[in-house]
């Protein structure tokens, strides 16, 4: 298994924290910081402070730095925590953070227990056909995480901590995971959609391996499943994304782009990326049939699709006012609270009549 396909070693309880800042300025705030709150810690070699962690001991430290060290200052720092008895090297290089990420990782550890215990779920949500809504298209998959107690916690938070404690990569994995293992499981037929965030994939042909082999052992055609594009709005590199989406072709999968219309580079990315579907902006489909501005952009959008041959499915559809519209004005494809909430098993869409 590739680095990028396993989560990162769990943290030691008790060691040493061996923290490297930018400036001297920021090695004397952090003594400083360290000796008013009484924390041990000492000077190994130059421009380098050991401090000594106890069990108990992590979380009020990372909460003693993150208090007292600017966000550039914590960015800017490297650090690595290591292990009672074990002696600091050159191999411990591969393992520096900067240290903000460290003590968000720590803050976060909920959520790289939760990964490690699987406790996760999927939940589905029907895309209807506009002229027949009783039509099931597709099913979008969507990530919840599961409480100790066994409560749902909502996708926001996760992929929040997930961005800043550097573990965006790992829950993005186990999203696409436990969605290709949901759709198994629960015999859907129709097409599966599964969302990603490129920037958690570095190179395709090794951060995607248990994904595809994945698809191959649930059974599922390779032809049923998209891979959506999420956070499209932050893609910097265009290359490493059309690369991503030619691996997932090239395996027979079709590729679909969010959040069409939230700004001028969705289009930029339609015309370079090609995709077989477009989803329309949220803020738009919130504007249908009230808001003249939305709705005359949403039906452009909708005919630059079908002009160019992509499908567009229309999110965020709440009313019966929104749906039809949307049947007036040509969008072939729907998805929202309407229809049917997110749930599992996967729901099938409530009858509405045109």
């Amino acid at each position: 298994m590739s680095e990028c396909e396993a989560l990162p070693a769990g943290l030691p309880e008790k060691g040493t924290l061996y923290v490297a800042p930018p400036l001297a300025h920021t090695r004397g705030t952090l003594r400083r910081l360290l000796w008013e709150s009484e924390l041990q810690f000492g000077d190994p070699s130059e421009g380098v402070l050991a401090v000594e962690v106890c069990p108990a001991g992590l979380g009020r430290l990372c909460e003693v730095l993150m208090g007292g060290l600017s966000e550039a200052e914590l960015r800017d720092s490297r650090a690595v925590l290591v292990e009672e008895g074990a002696d600091f090297g050159i191999e411990m290089l591969p393992r520096m953070r900067d240290l903000l990420t460290f003590a968000c990782g720590v803050k976060g550890g909920w959520l790289q227990d939760m990964l490690r215990e699987e406790r996760v779920a999927v939940h589905f949500q029907p895309i209807v056909s506009v002229a027949e809504p009783g039509e099931i298209f597709a099913y979008e998959c969507l990530l919840r995480g599961v409480g100790r107690g066994g409560e749902l916690v909502s996708p926001g938070p996760m992929f929040e901590v997930a961005r800043r404690a550097g573990l965006l990569v790992d829950l993005d994995r186990t999203a696409r995971l436990k969605a290709i293992e949901g759709a198994s499981s629960y015999g859907i037929s129709a097409r599966v959609f599964i969302n990603f965030n490129p920037s958690s994939i570095y190179d395709p042909r090794y951060c995607l391996r248990s994904t595809l082999e994945a698809v191959e052992r649930s059974g599922l055609s390779p032809e049923k499943i998209v891979f959506e594009v999420t956070e499209s709005d932050e893609v910097k590199n265009g290359g490493q994304l059309r690369g991503i989406l030619d691996h997932y072709r090239q395996s027979g999968f079709g590729v679909a782009l969010d959040d069409l219309g939230s700004g001028y580079g969705s289009l930029n990315l339609l015309a370079s990326l090609r995709p077989d579907f477009v989803k329309l902006d949220l803020g738009l489909a919130q504007g249908l049939g009230r808001d003249p501005y939305r709705a005359a952009i949403s039906r452009k959008l909708i005919e630059l699709a079908g002009e160019l041959g992509v499908a567009v499915i229309v999110e965020g559809i709440e009313t019966e006012e929104q749906w039809r519209w949307l049947a007036a004005h040509g969008a072939k494809y729907a998805q929202g609270y309407f229809f049917a909430k997110p749930a599992s098993p996967p729901p099938i869409p409530a009858q509405v009549y045109a």
